[in-house]
């Protein structure tokens, strides 16, 4: 690993530490979100019952399993297509939905960015390949780095 690689992780890795599990996080429904769904280490019931063998794919089975019942959108496509079907769900977003983004920082870097800038998606939690994004206009505008 060549100096300049290991200096980004360095960097890129330190402001995450600090808010990984929850801690600095003010908000008792984010700290619960963090905690409880996005980096729960505990194992859920139906892991195995669904072959889900990667954290990437038990991440995302705890996120659909919290917010069953709510509209959830999942853009895993790359570049401009992805960006197209973000602005289709943004045309027809609800406060109720919830956005799942894949490749935030390779691909859909310009993307993310442009969410998190975007004022109908009021929080985004940023959790390094993988974006999560609330549209609930009842609460502030915010964005997690994880």
């Amino acid at each position: 690993m060549n100096w300049r690689r290991s200096t980004y992780l360095l960097l890129t890795s330190l402001p995450r530490a600090l808010h990984r599990r929850g801690f600095g996080v003010q908000s008792p429904w984010a700290y619960e979100l963090i905690r409880d769904v996005l980096f729960e280490p505990l194992p859920y019931y139906a892991y195995d019952e669904q072959n889900l063998c990667t954290p990437m794919q038990q991440q995302l089975f705890r996120i659909q399993n919290h917010y069953k019942g709510r509209p959830i959108v999942i853009i895993d496509e790359k570049g401009e297509v992805a960006a197209k079907l973000y602005e289709e769900t943004v045309q027809k977003v609800t406060p109720d939905t919830v956005l799942i983004m894949e490749h935030i920082h390779n691909e859909n870097a310009d993307l993310w960015t442009h969410t998190v800038n975007d004022p109908k998606a009021i929080i985004t939690f940023d959790m390094k390949e993988r974006g999560l994004v609330i549209f609930d206009n009842k609460r502030i505008k915010q964005n997690y780095l994880l």
